[in-house]
């Protein structure tokens, strides 16, 4: 959860100006959303408790698609189950419509949470675009005031301040040292394969195996890559290198003690490696590093990117069931919490191995 005291009224002010929580959008997704619908979902002590973004899918009299109108009415039924009273909407597109319909179908959707709480519609998340309320808060009935975050007239027009300078946006950069990206696209850019060098005994294809029950190869492969991961993924590998490392993700026991990684202090080490491994390994072990990768954002609560890694894992290998896993949860709103169970199969697995993982020094999101 993000508090956002400094975004919102308390009902003493004439008019709510929206435009901090407009600009730290691209903050919290990691990038500029376009041609997108963005859904800000909120507690009852204003803050927020997730931001979700859908593709803006529309046929041609302007009303939601069908995959569009059922993403917006599944997120209501997952947000209602996190406890949200209330849900903004921003519309970013260039077409710069007033998209009734779509505000319409998050009305409806999230009747349980109070409904809608207020619509925006912007052009695109750059500096002195114009945005305009296309759906004013209201009160229903049995309400004094309407849903969270808005407690008074919120006001109609206004140019968006720069997002990269957001409250939100410095904090993913100071402290976590992110930068937003330009588009998601640029997400899977990050993410295109890259062969490690031009010899084709970088790129081995491994059989698949079914797995034994671990033992101390899996123990051996753990601390394999435990090793690399401490030195840092920035220095050179030599095929044998990254052979013996791909190998070692080929087991299943040792990447479910790897997955434990996430929650500790060597988080950002673990995400250089996984991702040098996903851009550079095939099939089986570059659908393990993809899906390490992917289960690391996904318990950081970064959706977009997590997404797009579990998308590289099975497009390296469909059949790949963590991948498949991560990818189900990912759909279904499941809050990083809720896999708890396989972090603490991985510490107790790394345990049992004498694999000497560091503590866990993280929790969560959500």
């Amino acid at each position: 959860m993000t508090s956002l005291p400094h975004f919102l009224s308390d009902g003493s002010a004439l008019q709510v100006d929206p435009d901090p929580l407009l600009s730290a959008v691209p903050g919290l997704l990691g990038f500029r959303p376009e041609r997108s619908l963005v859904l800000l979902a909120f507690a009852d002590s204003r803050t927020l408790m997730v931001a979700l973004r859908l593709d803006l899918e529309l046929l041609p009299d302007g009303k939601p698609a069908p995959v569009l109108r059922d993403s917006i009415a599944n997120l209501g039924t997952i947000v209602a189950g996190y406890g949200a009273v209330g849900v903004v909407a921003v519309v970013v597109d260039a077409r710069a419509d007033d998209y009734p319909a779509v505000f319409r179908a998050v009305e409806r959707s999230f009747t349980a949470v109070g409904g809608l709480s207020a619509g925006f519609v912007i052009g695109e998340m750059a500096t002195g675009a114009r945005w305009f309320t296309s759906w004013e808060p209201r009160c229903r009935p049995g309400r004094s005031r309407p849903p969270a975050p808005f407690a008074g007239e919120v006001a109609p027009h206004g140019r968006l301040s720069d997002p990269l300078m957001s409250p939100v946006a410095l904090q993913r950069a100071v402290f976590g040292g992110r930068r937003i990206l330009e588009r998601r696209d640029d997400l899977a850019a990050v993410l295109e394969p890259r062969a490690h060098c031009d010899s084709t005994t970088c790129r081995p294809v491994l059989p698949m195996v079914a797995p034994a029950p671990p033992g101390a190869a899996d123990a051996a492969g753990a601390r394999l890559v435990l090793r690399q991961v401490r030195r840092g993924a920035d220095g050179d590998l030599s095929c044998a290198e990254v052979n013996a490392l791909a190998e070692a993700l080929c087991s299943v026991h040792t990447r479910d003690v790897l997955l434990a990684l996430s929650l500790t202090d060597l988080r950002d080490r673990a995400e250089q490696l996984w991702m040098r491994l996903a851009r550079s390994l095939i099939g089986r072990p570059g659908a393990a590093a993809a899906t390490l990768l992917g289960h690391l954002y996904y318990m950081s609560g970064e959706g977009a990117f997590a997404s797009v890694a579990v998308e590289r894992a099975l497009d390296l290998d469909p059949e790949y069931h963590l991948a498949q896993l991560v990818h189900t949860a990912l759909l279904h709103g499941m809050r990083p919490t809720g896999l708890g169970e396989v972090l603490e199969y991985s510490f107790s697995l790394g345990e049992d191995l004498g694999v000497g993982l560091p503590p866990q020094t993280r929790t969560p999101a959500g």
